[in-house]
């Protein structure tokens, strides 16, 4: 199953996105949630620390626009840029901004 999480801004998408999360986690299920949001935030509703949230690596851009060389299977993503939670479920930062301007 896939569901995405979307709406106007301060309506609770994030809170809403760690409890359905967390939810399927605690029932069994394999739970991948990606934070799309350019202030990323999931990461602290998931149960990370502000330090471990900010070592979540980004993926890199060529991968979320589809430039890569589809040498990645789906594995080596969550390998390489998947960041295990406490509540189970493996969180993606697929783009954050880190300078004004860049969002």
């Amino acid at each position: 199953m896939k569901l995405g999480i979307v709406g106007k801004g301060g309506v609770g998408k994030t809170t809403v996105s760690a409890l359905i999360s967390q939810t399927y986690a605690q029932r069994g299920k394999r739970v991948l949630a990606i934070d799309t949001d350019s202030n990323p935030n999931l990461a602290f509703s998931l149960g990370l620390s502000a330090q471990a949230a900010d070592d979540v690596p980004l993926i890199p851009r060529a991968l979320v626009v589809g430039a890569g060389d589809g040498a990645m299977t789906p594995a080596d993503l969550l390998r390489d840029y998947g960041a295990p939670t406490p509540s189970e479920v493996i969180l993606l930062h697929a783009m954050r901004v880190t300078q004004a301007g860049a969002g």
